[in-house]
């Protein structure tokens, strides 16, 4: 019930979530590029959107919750 764009959009946004979790070797800016975000702006932005928090606040609060 969705359209290809936004579908496309929640898929690369999903990775983008897995790879703030998992691989914290990687800038917020590589993690844009990997999931075909070009500009890095735009990406936080739409980020932001959907989960209500920047991709630095997700990271933090996964590094946090990991930590206890």
């Amino acid at each position: 019930g969705v359209t290809p764009v936004t579908f496309l959009l929640r898929l690369r946004l999903d990775n983008a979530r897995r790879l703030l979790r998992e691989r914290l070797d990687l800038t917020t800016s590589q993690i844009a590029a990997s999931v075909g975000f070009q500009d890095p702006l735009h990406f936080s932005k739409q980020f932001h959107r959907h989960y209500g928090q920047s991709p630095s606040e997700y990271r933090a609060e996964v590094r946090k919750f990991q930590g206890s």
